[in-house]
């Protein structure tokens, strides 16, 4: 049913090949690279922001707490309208949608960074570091150290909120695209700020939101079989 559906959904394979078009010219055509040394020359041929104020101890250190913050108030009330009385069924199927693509949204994100074995920027020679640039299917030698940068682990705990969108379609279709603003405006917030530190490159956040949307949508698709999702 699932795998049908995602067959027919045109928005999906559209996204698919935008991905792919951001990925080649990022990745192969060397937009990654040319992004990330002109933030590297405006700072000051140096990571200026790695450890500023702003992008490490507010966005991402706040960043992460605020997230903890959300997502435990996600699931008391998950757990809440699934314990109430039937009358809030439509709420409860809703918000276990939620807790369930945020979950494995942060787990496919953090699984796929613990095998990919890609570096940060800030790791690199071209900028400051002491390791060479690989691209992403490139072979590493054995001799250099594990590397967890890929995809964007703090960008997802933006971009996971794209669930939003879907949760809010069943239950308050016309709050659907404010939930979709929220996800989005976090993850650019919380991938720029990374990106300004040295710690990712673009393509690493694009497919932490390619993974994050992905997600959502086979959750609320399990959950809601019977509809013609978007």
């Amino acid at each position: 049913m699932v795998k049908q559906a995602i067959y027919r959904n045109h928005t999906f394979w559209l996204l698919l090949v935008v991905y792919f078009c951001l990925m080649m010219g990022l990745e192969y055509f060397g937009g990654d690279l040319k992004l990330a040394g002109y933030i590297y020359a405006l700072e000051g041929h140096q990571w200026l922001l790695r450890k500023h104020w702003l992008t490490n101890d507010v966005l991402h250190d706040g960043g992460r707490w605020l997230n903890y913050i959300a997502v435990l108030s996600v699931l008391v009330i998950t757990i809440f309208f699934t314990f109430k009385h039937k009358q809030y069924s439509s709420l409860a199927r809703a918000w276990q949608g939620l807790t369930l693509s945020l979950i494995v949204s942060f787990v496919a994100v953090s699984y796929l960074k613990s095998i990919t074995d890609i570096d940060c920027p800030w790791s690199l020679d071209l900028f400051g570091g002491d390791r060479p640039y690989l691209s992403l299917f490139a072979n590493r030698s054995n001799s250099l150290p594990m590397a967890y940068c890929f995809p964007a682990g703090h960008a997802s705990i933006g971009y996971a909120w794209v669930a939003l969108f879907f949760m809010f379609r069943e239950i308050k279709p016309a709050w659907r695209y404010y939930g979709l603003g929220i996800g989005m405006g976090f993850g650019l917030l919380f991938g720029f700020s990374q990106q300004l530190r040295g710690a990712h490159f673009l393509s690493h956040d694009v497919t932490t939101l390619f993974i994050c949307l992905f997600s959502s949508y086979v959750i609320f698709k399990l959950l809601y079989p019977d509809e013609q999702t978007a």
